[in-house]
């Protein structure tokens, strides 16, 4: 075999085998090591996902509808496969957003380039829950996301106030932790939760809770649909 045809079908081999290499490379998020899975049911999962300053994540693919809460900014880089790198600047503590994964799968990385941790929950939603009832807001309770798959509100909360949030499977997540005291039918329950703490609960039972800390007890509840 001819050297220039030899080196062709050398360079093809390359460019064939390249991308399967680099599949091979790809892990499921619950197989990143810090992404830690934190609660898991048939409807949800539920991730603490911790970057120390100068920690780059593997490469790793999402693919459920996930919201998204900031718990600690920092300054990250994160790149697609095939993409080029790209820094984003810190997020703000408590931002909420939905990343519509079921639809548009993604595989990606990302590097905390800053001096602080990065810190997010991921709440992937997996099934629904069904039995979805519109509901008005109470106060202290505001709407950040609605769409077919969740109703997601921030909740500040003051010493001393009380909030029911209605039936319907939902996820309550801590921002900045708090002291609360939890009621429902098998009784009161107190609970000191910290950033990035959470509480679930199913589709019959209301969750009433009051804080009864010393500081606004900020939270973000998900509704699943």
């Amino acid at each position: 075999m001819k050297l220039p045809v030899l080196a062709a079908l050398l360079a093809l081999g390359t460019a064939i085998a390249a991308p399967q290499a680099r599949a091979q490379n790809v892990v499921p998020i619950e197989q990143e090591p810090r992404h830690v899975l934190k609660f898991q049911n048939a409807h949800v999962r539920f991730f603490d996902v911790r970057l120390p300053p100068g920690y780059q994540t593997l490469w790793h693919h999402h693919q459920y509808d996930g919201v998204f809460v900031n718990i600690e900014p920092s300054q990250t880089r994160a790149q697609d496969l095939g993409g080029e790198p790209a820094v984003r600047p810190p997020r703000i503590v408590g931002d909420t957003y939905f990343s519509g994964y079921r639809t548009e799968p993604k595989t990606h990385r990302i590097a905390n380039i800053g001096e602080t941790d990065y810190r997010v929950t991921d709440t992937e939603i997996l099934t629904p829950c069904g039995g979805f009832q519109p509901t008005r807001d109470a106060e202290g309770q505001t709407l950040v996301v609605e769409n077919e798959r969740v109703r997601v509100t921030r909740l500040m909360i003051g010493p001393g106030e009380r909030l029911a949030l209605p039936p319907g499977c939902g996820m309550l997540v801590s921002v900045d932790g708090g002291r609360l005291r939890f009621m429902g039918p098998d009784g009161d329950e107190e609970a000191s939760l910290r950033p990035a703490g959470y509480r679930w609960r199913d589709r019959r039972t209301p969750l009433s809770f009051v804080n009864i800390g010393t500081e606004v007890f900020h939270g973000v509840d998900i509704v699943v649909k």
